[in-house]
């Protein structure tokens, strides 16, 4: 089995904890002893060895990967870390790792994010295992089962059953409140980003439903695949159009932190009577569900409620916690005038 990691990323939904140059997966957030990246390099040596380990990264982040797999103590072979010329979105990142796998051999593959939480991550490797057989079948997905009704996640209704896994009716796109509690209720699940292919199956997928990738993909240098292909995800490009999709359900403990709102799970075991998130000794007086991420400065707050703050170093974030998903744009205005 070969396990190819997702390692790119803008570092934007997470600002200024985490920044373009420094993006979220090499984040050691507070009561982390490893990054992101550093744990996912974990989890996929409960699957395989480190031979068996692919990376997929831009240019700008190799230097990042380098430094936390040596502090790791994790010696990767240079030639698989595969390094994107521009980033494409998840299929072609993907396509390329399968295609350098192939050079010396057929095999499974499980496909990881760098930047995502699991508590459980023996469940995840126990899932995988179990389930490996339906990568023969079709392309696999690994759901997860929804705590609460979200709107930043795409769902997946299961099927009949097959083989220690479901095969996927319908993919569902990022819905309204409503419509997520309608889900949760009828037992959907939440789509990881995760997947379990065998490569082989995976090249004639693309071939079949995404020519314009593999055509491609068929130029001699990664320049040139990358400069020809279009820009698509593996869900669009794949997924939504392949008849032999399987998903298998996973309870790990997982959360994508796609932003700070995602902060109140990770650490709700630190929330006071009042619903604040309290991390190191911040002073709140008649406030209720505020979080604090403060790195070097002391914080108080008197009279305010639903209020985000986040500092690092130069920069300082406040925000309602409604408008979280704003960030990202703070990143784009700043490249122009900071």
């Amino acid at each position: 089995m070969k396990i190819i990691i997702l390692a790119g990323g803008s570092g934007t939904r997470l600002w200024p904890l985490s920044k373009p140059e420094f993006p979220k997966q090499f984040l050691k957030l507070k009561g982390m002893d490893k990054s992101f990246f550093q744990q996912t390099i974990e989890h996929s040596l409960l699957l395989g060895n480190i031979e068996d380990i692919y990376i997929v990264t831009g240019r700008d982040h190799v230097h990042l990967i380098q430094e936390q797999l040596k502090e790791s103590g994790k010696d990767l072979p240079e030639q698989q870390i595969l390094i994107e010329p521009m980033a494409k979105n998840t299929l072609p990142a993907i396509y390329y790792a399968v295609q350098t796998i192939r050079k010396t051999g057929d095999d499974v593959c499980v496909v990881l994010a760098s930047d995502h939480d699991i508590e459980k991550p023996q469940v995840l490797t126990e899932t995988v295992k179990r389930t490996a057989e339906l990568a023969d079948k079709g392309l696999v997905c690994f759901g997860i089962k929804p705590s609460k009704p979200e709107t930043g996640y795409g769902y997946i209704r299961c099927g009949e059953a097959a083989e220690g896994g479901f095969k996927v009716a319908e993919f569902k796109e990022k819905p309204d409140f409503e419509t997520a509690c309608r889900y949760v209720d009828a037992g959907y699940l939440w789509n990881s980003g995760m997947f379990m292919f065998h490569t082989a199956l995976f090249e004639e997928a693309v071939k079949k439903y995404s020519p314009e990738v593999f055509e491609a993909f068929n130029e001699k240098t990664v320049d040139e695949k990358f400069n020809r292909t279009p820009s698509v995800s593996i869900d669009y490009g794949l997924t939504e159009k392949m008849e032999h999709v399987y998903c298998a359900p996973l309870d790990i403990g997982w959360n994508d932190l796609g932003g700070f709102l995602a902060f109140y799970d990770k650490y709700q075991s630190q929330k006071d009577t009042d619903g604040n998130i309290i991390l190191n000794d911040e002073i709140i007086i008649d406030g209720s569900n505020n979080l604090i991420y403060s790195k070097n400065k002391k914080v108080a707050l008197i009279g305010v409620s639903d209020i985000v703050i986040v500092e690092k170093d130069d920069a300082l974030l406040i925000c309602h916690k409604d408008q979280t998903h704003k960030v990202k744009d703070v990143v784009e205005i700043s490249k122009e005038i900071w």
